[in-house]
């Protein structure tokens, strides 16, 4: 299982569109749409991408497969960025 923890240095801030995250390690600054901030959201809750993609496709009824695509190409991105680390567990 995978697990994604966000970094002390990033810091989010909800807007009426999406959201944006600011690096105060780097102070570089990351806009994320609508999906963006709910992923997001959604893994600084369970810090879990599988219960991401669940919650994810529930919300904009679209597939698990094209959720998890979603969830696992942001959170690469997010990685990229020193924003979060992922962990295998178990």
């Amino acid at each position: 299982m995978m697990r994604v923890e966000i970094t002390p240095g990033a810091v989010f801030a909800d807007l009426p569109d999406g959201g944006v995250v600011v690096h105060t390690v780097t102070k570089r600054y990351y806009s994320l749409n609508e999906t963006g901030a709910r992923i997001w959201a959604l893994l600084e809750q369970s810090g879990d991408p599988s219960i991401a993609a669940v919650a994810l496709a529930s919300q904009y009824d679209i597939s698990c497969e094209e959720a998890t695509r979603a969830v696992r190409v942001l959170t690469d991105g997010l990685v990229a960025a020193g924003l979060v680390t992922k962990t295998e567990v178990g």
